[in-house]
């Protein structure tokens, strides 16, 4: 998996994250009031939101803050097996229940009482890291749609490979049988959101995991941030007329 020159598959180092390019107001449409499509690698994902609105059904409406759900697609051809994934498959509930309890812990629930926010992801193409993909590009649409959050929230893997510590595991890394650990934090509130492991690992090989998913994440937070910079001052253009 890594070479002698220290490269992975994919030409990278153990510290370097995929490709990342984002951009927010990608979909313009009745019903839409936020939206992002993001790339983390060949992994591509769609996302769309819907709210603060009305609840689909006033009696499960909250008094004191609104309800988020949150519905996860993949398209037929987005894995690299081709399966065709149904809406309500497992990996897909995950992923979904994954995205809807982080963002309960980000958003700023109170501000929207009785209110349902709707996230709605598509996977256009899997390569690996789906989840953390989705919870980036859902952050940038929830920004996008001006809902309030505590802080932004940037996600982004890291395993451990022939002793060594990884960022950002592509599909064959993620498939090699190693610990995977998806990991989104609060970045200006140094606070981790969502953490995901299944292995068990020696505790100084998981503090050793969890540093470089937190560096990674780092470096996720860098390019969302000049999205979001590069967004913001092309609405206030557009506002002024520029």
């Amino acid at each position: 998996m890594i070479a002698i020159a220290g490269l992975r598959s994919d030409g990278r180092r153990a510290n370097e994250i995929r490709r990342l390019s984002c951009q927010m107001g990608v979909f313009d449409q009745e019903g839409c009031d936020g939206s992002a499509y993001l790339e983390q690698g060949q992994t591509k994902v769609m996302c769309f939101v819907r709210g603060p609105r009305e609840p689909d059904r006033r009696a499960e409406a909250l008094h004191n803050h609104c309800i988020i759900r949150c519905e996860f697609h993949a398209a037929p051809f987005s894995g690299t097996d081709r399966k065709k994934r149904r809406q309500g498959d497992r990996r897909s509930q995950e992923i979904a229940q994954g995205v809807r309890q982080t963002f309960e812990g980000a958003v700023m629930r109170e501000l929207y009482p009785r209110t349902q926010i709707d996230i709605h992801l598509h996977l256009l193409q899997a390569d690996g890291g789906t989840l953390c993909a989705c919870l980036n590009a859902a952050s940038l649409a929830l920004v996008d749609a001006g809902v309030g959050m505590k802080d932004m929230v940037v996600a982004c893997t890291a395993g451990f490979i022939e002793a060594t510590p990884i960022m950002d595991l592509n599909y064959v890394e993620e498939s090699s049988g190693g610990p995977c650990l998806p990991l989104a934090v609060m970045p200006k509130r140094n606070e981790v959101v969502l953490a995901q492991m299944d292995a068990k690992l020696p505790l100084d090989v998981f503090e050793a995991v969890l540093e470089t998913a937190r560096q990674a994440c780092d470096q996720v937070h860098t390019v969302l941030s000049n999205e979001l910079r590069e967004h913001a001052s092309k609405m206030l253009s557009c506002r002024l007329g520029i």
